[in-house]
């Protein structure tokens, strides 16, 4: 077996998580910039490339992913969607962090339009917003948020910049910083009342509109208390953390539902459909009264 196949690094590739190769970007682009101070002025070749060496991880995981992409693409010209043919082009964990930003831009106007929550199902409510930290998070974020703008008008105002520089440096600084307060204001209003709801149908989960989706009760295996880390908690029981969702506003989980893979259950998380879940890891108030309803 060869040392090196591209169909082996294609496979991993797919497996990881985008949020590991953001990562790997990320130290790409401080190794580069670290590099780039290092390299003398007449390493011309060497130092354009700084840039471009962060985009290979995603270029890479996009190309793993063609054959995904080719497959939706084939569906929706099949069920002749061609409106939706863009989209099929692009990883779906974006497409869904792109509903998710929508979602949340339409929670601020909700909010600012006093708009009331839509009713809850009829059943036994399980709240985390009461002992959980959540609002002082939404607080804090707010502050941080506010104190941000100031500041960074503060910073762009000294730096050694031409004035059309430093006036689009200030458009960018101010679009950052609204976008960072209307998302955690919007995500408030989405998150409402903050409660699971229990009922004969199933357990109706829904934390705004990050996650949200109904478990039928014949899919929740067992129901046990969480006292570690999640990723911790996977390894000791040998469950691939990508087939894992984690239904928390804030705070770490304290409990996990084992899904009977005879029974589909399906949650919207963070925009896009997850099914073939084998827990699900949920934060609220109270454990015992969640274990002991579903025991």
């Amino acid at each position: 077996m060869p040392l090196f196949s591209l169909t082996g690094v294609g496979q991993r590739l797919r497996l990881r998580p985008w949020t590991d190769v953001l990562r790997a970007a990320w130290l790409l682009l401080l190794a580069g910039i670290c590099l780039k101070m290092l390299l003398p002025a007449s390493a011309s070749a060497l130092r354009s490339l700084v840039p471009v060496a962060p985009l290979l991880p995603l270029m890479a995981k996009d190309l793993a992913h063609l054959p995904d992409a080719l497959a939706r693409s084939r569906a929706l010209a099949a069920a002749r969607r061609w409106h939706a043919l863009p989209a099929a082009w692009l990883p779906p964990e974006l497409v869904g962090l792109l509903r998710l930003g929508q979602a949340q831009r339409q929670g601020v106007f909700h909010w600012l339009r006093r708009r009331p929550h839509a009713a809850l199902p009829v059943g036994q409510a399980f709240t985390y917003l009461e002992r959980g930290s959540y609002r002082t998070a939404v607080a804090i974020a707010v502050f941080c948020a506010l104190v941000e703008l100031p500041l960074d008008a503060a910073i762009v105002a000294v730096l050694p910049v031409a004035d059309d520089k430093r006036q689009l440096l200030h458009v960018l600084m101010l679009a950052g910083g609204v976008s960072a307060l209307a998302w955690v204001l919007g995500d408030r209003w989405h998150v409402g009342a903050g409660c699971h709801v229990l009922n004969a149908d199933g357990l109706a989960l829904r934390v705004g509109a990050r996650a949200e989706g109904t478990i039928p009760l014949a899919a929740i295996g067992a129901c046990r208390h969480l006292d570690e880390r999640v990723a911790a908690w996977c390894r000791k029981h040998g469950i691939d953390v990508r087939r894992t969702v984690t239904v928390s506003p804030f705070d770490r989980p304290n409990v996990v539902l084992l899904l009977d893979p005879a029974h589909r259950a399906s949650l919207r998380h963070l925009g896009r459909e997850r099914d073939g879940l084998a827990c699900v890891f949920l934060y609220v108030d109270r454990p015992a009264t969640l274990l002991q309803a579903l025991s």
